[in-house]
């Protein structure tokens, strides 16, 4: 019995294990703070993207993040928070919606890997969310139907800009879905992990951390 438990720590990285050696909620956003700075500021350090850390972490990786974010092409995670190879664990989709299958990434990242907190970031003139404001959802349902709500709700605010109220909404709305998933929800309230929603600013490359 001693051997097997052994081996399951080490092969499947068990949460409690992983997450006593790794940094707290704090320090994760506060260095993802740091480097989306960096990169605003066009100081980026490019951490970790030599040989070295290649090879340091080939056989296993660690991320301290997860974050969710759209698939667009102008928002990749480690250039706007300006991370290394195995500092993050990314989950894209159009519209950065959360169904079944992102789901279990994300549980996977926190349960198995370690992540200290999970970023839900949408972004400035998301084409996802703009394609369900006007209608235009053909072949795009799945997607459009998770995105949907979050139209309906900040339409009902009635504000000046009602795509950048949405793709906000949108965010937030998948932030509270994590925190009423069982596995998120337990380990928010052990204080192991935080859930955070964000929105990116494509002209300044900023990213505002939503309330």
């Amino acid at each position: 019995m001693k051997w097997i438990c052994l081996f399951l720590i080490i092969v499947l990285g068990v949460s409690e294990g992983v997450a006593a050696e790794r940094m707290t909620c704090e320090q994760a956003m506060n260095r993802l703070m740091e480097g989306n700075n960096r990169y605003v500021h066009d100081e980026l350090a490019h951490p970790d993207r030599d040989l070295d850390r290649r090879e340091a972490v080939a056989a296993s990786q660690s991320p301290f993040a997860v974050i969710v974010g759209c698939s667009d092409s102008r928002v990749s995670p480690e250039i706007v928070f300006d991370q290394g190879i195995g500092d993050l664990f990314v989950v894209r989709v159009a519209g950065n919606v959360i169904g079944d299958l992102e789901l279990n990434s994300i549980d996977y990242g926190v349960l198995y890997l370690g992540a200290v907190c999970i970023i839900v970031m949408g972004h400035e003139n998301c084409g996802a969310v703009k394609a369900v404001i006007d209608g235009n959802t053909k072949n795009v349902e799945a997607i459009a139907k998770l995105i949907k709500p979050a139209v309906q709700e900040a339409k009902e605010a009635s504000p000046k800009d009602l795509l950048t109220a949405s793709i906000k909404e949108n965010a937030h709305r998948m932030k509270d879905f994590l925190l009423d998933s069982k596995i998120i929800k337990d380990l928010v309230k052990q204080n192991k992990v935080c859930v955070r929603a964000a929105y990116y600013n494509l002209n300044t490359g900023s990213v505002e951390w939503l309330k």
